[in-house]
């Protein structure tokens, strides 16, 4: 078996040696068929992250291009400011990120101070009901003593008049 094996490589070598450089150039071409098609998507990748970012420049506001923008210097001399493609866009695009999260900070901020005022307001209002509810019924547990102190005439005197006023929430009578 070995011996018709190592036949059967040693024919092959026979008629492959004698067209080296044809294999060779099959080879080459190979590879650069390989090259030209990764070179094709590389462009394809480059082509999408341009559309990219001239559609992130766009909405932002800022351009993408290289571009000159007149400026003053410290000496208030005018000035010309060359920036290559992409560096306006690219701070302008830090700058609203940069507001986004300081905006986002302080609206939660704001609301949970607002949250903590509405716990402190519902502590205190509910603290302020239970004493206006131990006063009613302070206030009706008088009533009930006042009514029971009623003789038989039915007539009533000052007390009563205090008690009924107490009741609704008003002052006693002046005397």
């Amino acid at each position: 078996m070995i011996k018709l094996l190592k036949l059967g490589a040693s024919a092959a070598w026979r008629a492959i040696a004698p067209n080296t450089e044809w294999l060779v150039l099959l080879a080459v071409a190979g590879v650069g068929a390989w090259l030209y098609a990764q070179l094709g998507q590389v462009r394809a990748d480059r082509d999408r992250l341009a559309h990219f970012a001239e559609v992130a420049c766009a909405s932002s506001g800022a351009p993408f291009p290289a571009s000159r923008v007149a400026a003053k210097d410290a000496k208030g001399k005018a000035v010309v400011l060359y920036y290559p493609a992409g560096k306006l866009c690219g701070a302008r695009i830090l700058a609203l990120a940069k507001f986004e999260r300081e905006t986002d900070a302080a609206t939660a901020s704001t609301l949970a101070t607002a949250m903590n005022d509405h716990d402190r307001k519902a502590g205190e209002d509910a603290a302020r009901a239970a004493l206006d509810a131990k006063a009613a019924r302070a206030a009706t547990e008088r009533m009930e003593k006042a009514d029971a102190e009623i003789d038989q005439s039915n007539r009533v005197g000052g007390s009563w008049f205090d008690a009924v006023n107490d009741v609704g929430g008003l002052r006693p009578a002046r005397r």
